[in-house]
């Protein structure tokens, strides 16, 4: 008895110096990563000097000479506070999150490859502006200034899954682009469903989903006492919890409003703007203030992974974004050729499918290969939304060349 004592008493020190190790060892890794906001900071290929003050909240201020040297700190800012939430989108935009997560994420690395997103960004480049790559390549430098600096002291997440981050590329920035443009989309899920449901409900049925909003008439009351005590965000929560428990999210939206500087204090106008989007640690925006005297002074909130201002304002201007989740997905049930799968018929001829190879590296199971089918319109996603004994293919608007990067680019600098 004495000896089992003994044992155990030998068993439980170990136990109590191992969890102490292990708390310093995390306590170490988790704050290896945390900036040093007071540090003087030797960046290559400025042309002058940057200052960058942090405000109570930790928000950068940076005043810079000119647009490359602003740009090139802003993008080693954001690596320095946000390089694993930027890692991340930037997998997801590629189909590469089954390389750090595993099979689980294989489906998602799937539908990303089938985007086809930086195809997509590659035709954007192809129309930016000679100074506009200027400022993404700089912001490209910064950021890969901070990875390459900071190799022994990456974020803890980088240490927990075993992988160090990739050089960064303007490609990857342009690319989040389509992420947001992918992320608002308003019928991926519903769609789908609704035509899974037209083999299973009655045309009435069917109408009782989709009411017919045009024999609703809207009414507008001077007063509000007789609602005063109904909750009614509640009331329509309720009503779509369970639509949305089945990924049919209807109650979505976003708004902003203005006051008018005749009814404020200051007599200036006031923007408001709610775009709805998810909560998150970390949160979806960075905020910044961007400064060069006499040519640039915007502030707000920009994407982690791109260097302007999103939503914000300058000295001369306020603006703000909302969601109308518009409808910007078509599906398209294909005629196959019974003859061969590979084709589909299309205007009264049977035209081929484009089959395209890619390669998935999925940790713990190494190397997949996988065929990705496209017709004219836009990939095969039959196999992705659980469609059987059908051919579904998908045209997306976000595949359509548009360059918000340019427009964002330029609202930063408008005056009027």
């Amino acid at each position: 008895m004495h000896k089992l004592k003994i044992f155990l008493g030998y068993f439980l020190t170990v136990i109590i110096v191992l969890l102490v190790v292990a708390y310093y060892v995390l306590l170490h890794f988790n704050h290896i990563a945390l900036p040093d906001y007071n540090k003087n900071i030797n960046l290559k290929g400025l042309k002058g000097k940057v200052e960058v003050y942090r405000d109570a909240y930790a928000i950068p201020h940076v005043y810079a000479e000119n647009e490359e040297d602003l740009y090139r700190v802003v993008g080693y800012l954001m690596a320095q506070d946000r390089l694993w939430q930027m890692d991340l989108l930037r997998r997801l935009t590629l189909g590469k999150l089954s390389e750090i997560f595993g099979n689980d994420l294989l489906k998602t690395d799937i539908l990303m490859r089938s985007l086809q997103i930086p195809q997509k960004s590659k035709m954007v480049m192809a129309q930016c502006s000679p100074q506009l790559i200027k400022a993404l390549e700089a912001y490209t430098n910064g950021v890969n200034q901070y990875i390459a600096q900071s190799k022994h002291r990456l974020p803890i997440e980088f240490v927990i899954l075993g992988y160090k981050p990739e050089p960064w590329e303007i490609e990857h920035s342009i690319n989040f682009i389509s992420y947001m443009a992918w992320d608002l989309n308003g019928c991926w899920n519903s769609e789908i469903v609704l035509h899974k449901l037209v083999s299973k409900l009655t045309k009435a049925q069917l109408t009782d989903l989709i009411p017919n909003n045009d024999s609703v008439k809207s009414t507008i009351y001077n007063t509000q006492d007789k609602f005063s005590n109904i909750d009614w965000r509640s009331v329509l929560m309720d009503a779509s919890s369970k639509i949305e428990d089945l990924g049919l999210q209807v109650f979505h939206g976003s708004n902003n409003w203005v006051v008018a500087g005749s009814k404020t204090v200051s007599g200036k106008p006031i923007l408001a703007n709610d775009m709805h989007l998810r909560f998150s640690v970390p949160g979806i925006w960075y905020q910044i203030h961007e400064i060069i005297p006499g040519k640039l002074n915007v502030t707000g909130v920009a994407l982690p992974g791109q260097p302007f201002v999103i939503s914000g304002h300058n000295d001369s201007i306020a603006w703000g974004l909302t969601n109308v989740m518009n409808d910007d997905i078509d599906f398209y049930r294909e005629t196959i050729n019974p003859t061969d799968s590979l084709k589909y018929r299309f205007n009264g001829e049977w035209k081929n499918m484009v089959v395209k190879p890619e390669s998935f590296v999925v940790k713990g199971r190494g190397k997949i290969n996988i065929n990705l089918k496209f017709t004219h319109r836009g990939p095969v996603i039959s196999s992705l939304k659980n469609v059987k004994g059908e051919v579904i293919s998908m045209r997306w608007m976000g595949n359509e060349m548009s360059n918000e990067m340019r427009s964002i680019y330029l609202l930063n600098r408008a005056s009027n």
